[in-house]
């Protein structure tokens, strides 16, 4: 993704003395990411959507509350993909979440927050 630079620390057991093959599969791995604006606007489009998982929707919104401390029209402009489509759904089969009150308030603060700009 253009950007973004992300740093990984290694699971390679030659760099660490740990045998990777022992490790779960679930495993987490430490890693450092550093987004540009638009990036970030990118990344919210398809990880807030509720087709991802809930666990990549928790850290996505994680990054936006933390954005928002700093910036609070960036962090408007954060917003899933059928928000920023006006209502569009791209994924092959829509949540629905475009047809719900939710949906009509988000997108309404999130047109009320360009305009404002």
């Amino acid at each position: 993704m253009f950007g973004v630079e992300k740093w990984v620390r290694t699971q390679r057991s030659d760099r660490t003395g740990v045998n990777r093959d022992e490790l779960p599969q679930g495993a987490l791995v430490e890693m450092e990411l550093e987004a540009n604006a638009q990036a970030l606007i990118n990344m919210g489009r398809k990880r807030l959507c509720t087709q991802a998982s809930p666990e990549t929707r928790q850290v996505m919104q994680a990054i936006k509350d933390e954005v928002s401390k700093r910036d609070k029209f960036l962090a408007g402009v954060i917003v899933r993909e059928c928000v920023y489509r006006n209502g569009l759904c791209p994924e092959m089969e829509s949540c629905g979440y475009n047809k719900t009150n939710a949906f009509k308030k988000e997108l309404e603060e999130y047109l009320e927050g360009i305009d404002d700009r």
